[in-house]
């Protein structure tokens, strides 16, 4: 039986993918956008147990590849990023960051992402020019770690 927390994880997880689809897809520029999936599964990491990410990271990354054409590319970056980095993002969720912090904690969860991400489109050649390589390593990851820190101090204190 699923736990109702559990399924509010999903359903917000859910609505996260729609928003990066129909949004954020929509919001690029220099071919560049946040992923707001990878900063839901980064939150999820401080609060849930390391299979429990790993599974969701998983739902949402194959959710985000299906529906931009991309299978498997998603799925396995966000799988491999939970998978690396969760026992540090779990060790350092009880303290408190300031701006630039955050920032550079979802840039570098990011870049290490957007890098699995394109080494691995170079097996499918997604990807083929180095414009394309640069755009999406530096300023997806730039945009994605404004997005999380800005949604860092907006949350709930809670």
């Amino acid at each position: 039986m699923i736990r109702s927390e559990n399924l509010r994880i999903l359903l917000l997880g859910l609505g996260m993918v729609l928003i990066q689809v129909v949004l954020f897809r929509n919001l690029q520029i220099f071919g560049a956008e946040a992923d707001l999936i990878l900063v839901y599964i980064l939150w999820m990491c401080t609060s849930r147990s390391k299979t429990e990410s790993l599974l969701f990271a998983a739902l949402f990354g194959l959710l985000q590849d299906g529906m931009t054409d991309l299978w498997g590319l998603n799925m396995f970056s966000k799988t491999l990023m939970v998978f690396i980095l969760h026992g540090y993002l779990n060790r350092i969720s009880e303290n408190r960051f300031i701006f630039w912090q955050i920032f550079l904690i979802v840039f570098g969860a990011a870049f290490f992402h957007n890098l699995v991400f394109l080494g691995v489109s170079f097996f499918t050649e997604t990807y083929a020019t180095s414009y394309v390589f640069w755009s999406l390593l530096f300023l997806s990851s730039f945009f994605t770690a404004v997005l999380g820190s800005f949604l860092h101090l907006v949350r709930d204190q809670s």
